[in-house]
């Protein structure tokens, strides 16, 4: 057996093993049950388990977790701007607006605009409003809420933001609030952000920081207990923007569980910019 194809990997060479970093491997080590030992103050792994472990995955395990994600914003649609004044109330987007500023009538697109929050605001200045959601609830709260006025400058859209119903090079600039972690794959949906951006153009993302709530994922249908900066900073390059940057929004989103536990979880804002 050659020294690639060893039976018995330390850490290292078993994160080779799967193409990841060091640092995923470990987090799989703690949030998932991997086959492994640890040695004294070493982990080992069998190159055979590792690689069973893996061939015995089930991709209906975690896409269902979307598919519940999906069902509980159907569920919770007609309450949601409660729960979100509870939330953060109007304080995130007047932070958004005022660090990221729209030019006047310029072409934007708010992704997993949920019941309007963020696109209302971006109404104002924008002379188009492109809000996309995968909920077909939440978009119908979203058009009884707004204006005959808002409507005429924004345009409720249903899909995906894996694959979004936008043109190639449309956008003067996306925003993405609180959709990360709600996302299968989020890297896909950076680069589709990526795609319908006009070339010089700015995309804006904002999410929560990686916490270790797990009652979220149970209660609140969340498929990723937050997103970790240095995991988004990855993305965005991946996609090919440039001048990336991702910082402490300066905002925390307060949530509560079923006993009444109510915490907050810090947010960071990602932004970059298209090549031209």
């Amino acid at each position: 057996m050659s020294e690639n194809e060893k039976e018995v990997l330390n850490l290292e060479e078993a994160s080779q093993l799967f193409q990841v970093s060091s640092k995923t491997f470990l987090k799989l080590l703690r949030e998932d049950n991997l086959p492994a030992r640890k040695i004294g103050r070493e982990w080992r792994f069998s190159r055979t388990a590792l690689l069973n472990w893996i061939a015995q995955g089930n991709s209906k395990e975690y896409v269902s977790a979307e598919e519940d994600n999906k069902a509980y914003f159907a569920q919770v649609a007609p309450v949601y701007d409660e729960l979100r004044k509870g939330c953060y109330g109007e304080a995130l987007r007047d932070i958004l607006t005022s660090r990221f500023p729209l030019k006047p009538g310029s072409v934007v697109a708010d992704i997993g605009t949920g019941t309007g929050y963020l696109a209302k605001k971006l109404a104002e200045t924008a002379g188009q409003v492109n809000a996309v959601d995968i909920s077909p609830a939440m978009l119908e709260v979203a058009r009884k809420d707004l204006s005959q006025t808002e409507l005429k400058i924004i345009d409720l859209i249903e899909g995906d933001a894996h694959d979004l119903p936008l043109e190639d090079g449309s956008q003067d600039m996306v925003y993405a609030n609180l959709l990360l972690h709600h996302l299968l794959e989020p890297s896909l949906a950076i680069k589709d952000i990526y795609r319908v951006l006009k070339p010089g153009s700015c995309v804006v993302i904002s999410d929560i920081d990686r916490h270790n709530y797990q009652w979220a994922k149970t209660e609140k249908s969340d498929v990723w207990l937050g997103i970790e900066k240095t995991e988004v900073k990855k993305w965005f390059g991946e996609a090919g923007f440039l001048d990336i940057e991702v910082s402490n929004l300066g905002c925390n989103c307060r949530t509560s569980n079923a006993a009444g536990d109510t915490v907050e979880i810090s947010m960071f804002v990602a932004v970059g910019t298209k090549s031209l």
